[in-house]
């Protein structure tokens, strides 16, 4: 506790506090490295223990798998265990690059970005690889595929004239169907509208 490294010590913080990295016998705490006299002492990221001021430690340096190079909690990520186990949270609004294609700030299913932060069928969900903002999902017009909330008809192209116009609008003169799994827009004749495909 003098500050001296003296023979026997493997370090010497001018302390005799344990819980530092350099205990009251003066021997480096598990977790630790030290150096120097006075001894500093500063916890061993990536050794698998969390001591000091680590929020985690996963037994590595790699950084972008919830636990940093620094041993801290990386955005997006829940870690737990003293050898870290992290996993993206679903849910955060915080969209963790290669583990969810979107993440909305909710774990439901539904609404483009599913329970599990996977893009749902016909919808686009904004994509910013580690953004801090939630992903706004919408859906595809012209996609041909399920047709959703927003739209009255999905014909799989985005051209007016046809029965579902580029919106996804049913148009006048025409009625379509969901023929699973793109609508199919008929001509309705005897409805005063005249359209393309009809001569009167």
């Amino acid at each position: 506790g003098n500050g001296m490294l003296d023979a026997g010590e493997e370090c010497d913080d001018g302390g005799q506090f344990p819980g530092d990295g350099c205990d009251d016998t003066c021997e480096v705490e598990s977790g630790f490295a030290c150096a120097g006299a006075p001894s500093t002492c500063d916890p061993t990221c990536g050794d698998g223990t969390i001591v000091g001021g680590e929020q985690c430690d996963d037994g590595n340096l790699t950084a972008n798998d919830g636990c940093s190079d620094t041993c801290a909690i990386e955005q997006g990520y829940i870690c737990d265990g003293a050898l870290s186990s992290c996993a993206a949270v679903c849910g955060d609004g915080f969209q963790v690059p290669g583990i969810e294609t979107c993440d909305d700030g909710n774990a439901v299913s539904g609404d483009g970005c599913s329970e599990l932060c996977t893009q749902e069928s016909g919808y686009m969900c904004s994509y910013g690889s580690g953004e801090a903002m939630p992903s706004v999902c919408i859906t595809v017009c012209g996609d041909g595929l399920t047709i959703m909330p927003a739209e009255q008809c999905d014909d799989a192209n985005r051209f007016n004239g046809d029965g579902c116009d580029s919106t996804c609008q049913g148009e006048e003169g025409f009625e379509c169907v969901d023929n699973m799994p793109m609508s199919a827009c008929f001509a309705v004749c005897g409805d005063g509208a005249i359209v393309v495909m009809e001569a009167c």
